[in-house]
């Protein structure tokens, strides 16, 4: 009894560093979606209905609550914002190459405004 399995290689580039043929257009589009590109503050989130976005909201969310940004915000916790702006940074790290052009941008778009926001606070905070 054999069983057969496939593996899929869902990586952009080859060894070699050159772009797969399955891929041309995915480029072209990120090339002109990154020229085209707003500030992340006025920028609609997209709402594709992916998991991996519902969990980066959910995320920026408690990142945004602990910096005393969120709607519900107990308190400032700068630890605990630096804590889940980090796990967002180190999906983005994990996931490269593997996400769809929508779930690339709205990560790159949440820990830049998690960052700069989070800049902000550290600035305002910092003794002088």
């Amino acid at each position: 009894m054999s069983e057969e399995f496939y593996i899929r290689d869902k990586r952009r580039f080859n060894t070699e560093g050159n772009l797969r043929e399955e891929y041309p257009e995915k480029l072209k589009e990120e090339s002109k979606s990154e020229q085209t590109f707003s500030e992340p503050e006025t920028q609609q989130i997209p709402s594709g209905g992916s998991d991996l976005i519902s969990f980066l909201m959910s995320l920026s969310a408690m990142a945004h609550n602990a910096m005393g940004l969120g709607p519900d915000s107990p308190g400032v916790s700068l630890e605990d914002a630096q804590y889940f702006i980090d796990i967002i940074g180190i999906l983005e790290e994990k996931t490269r190459g593997n996400l769809t052009l929508e779930e690339e941008q709205t990560m790159r778009n949440l820990l830049y405004e998690l960052r700069m926001n989070f800049a902000s606070i550290m600035e305002r905070v910092r003794p002088q």
